[in-house]
């Protein structure tokens, strides 16, 4: 293999209870995002916005978190509040990710949107990786609430898509298993 290939496929995602500092300096963050915009884009509509949550704004972001989880369940206990709370404060650093999707795009259909999104966010975690730095991708019934896309100010066609928290990783390296290529790929012959 080669060396691009190889961290790709080193790439774990870990628990953000494990991502601890230090986290990506804001030179750092930067580069993540210039790699995210390096991702392919039918029509060139860069769909994919982040957001990087300053640690002076965690405390906000975790009312809004409790907020979204009564939202989600009126009858969280006070527990389960305070459980969505600490979400917001895990890992040494935290980014939201959201996406504009055009659905009546007469050129680039929502699906090729999507794919644009999903190569970005992938970009920016294989770049965090490059650095030195370990993250997740989290999201849940959370980030569908009225009160997280008013906290964001989401409009027509902005989709909250989750949040890549980020750190250096606190725990021991553990495996995951993946398909092996022969499992997912195969040969296309049309006189079958």
């Amino acid at each position: 293999m080669t060396a691009i290939v190889d961290a790709i496929c080193a790439r774990r995602s870990v628990s953000p209870k494990l991502l601890g500092k230090p986290g990506p300096s804001v030179e750092h963050i930067v580069e993540m995002i210039r790699a995210a915009c390096a991702a392919p884009d039918h029509g060139n509509l860069a769909p994919t916005r982040f957001v990087y949550i300053p640690d002076d704004a965690r405390q906000s972001l975790a009312e809004e978190f409790a907020a979204a989880a009564l939202e989600t369940n009126p009858d969280s206990s006070q527990s389960e509040l305070e459980d969505a709370k600490q979400r917001a404060m895990n890992g040494a650093c935290l980014i939201a990710v959201w996406a504009h999707i055009d659905e009546n795009n007469p050129v680039v259909p929502p699906q090729e949107q999507w794919i644009a999104v999903g190569a970005a966010m992938q970009n920016l975690l294989l770049a965090a990786n490059s650095l030195g730095y370990h993250c997740k991708i989290v999201s849940g019934a959370r980030i569908s609430s009225k009160s997280l896309r008013a906290a964001f100010k989401l409009g027509d066609g902005d989709i909250l898509v989750g949040f890549v928290v980020l750190g250096t990783y606190t725990g021991q390296a553990k495996n995951r298993p993946r398909p092996e290529p022969e499992a997912i790929l195969s040969s296309w012959n049309p006189d079958i």
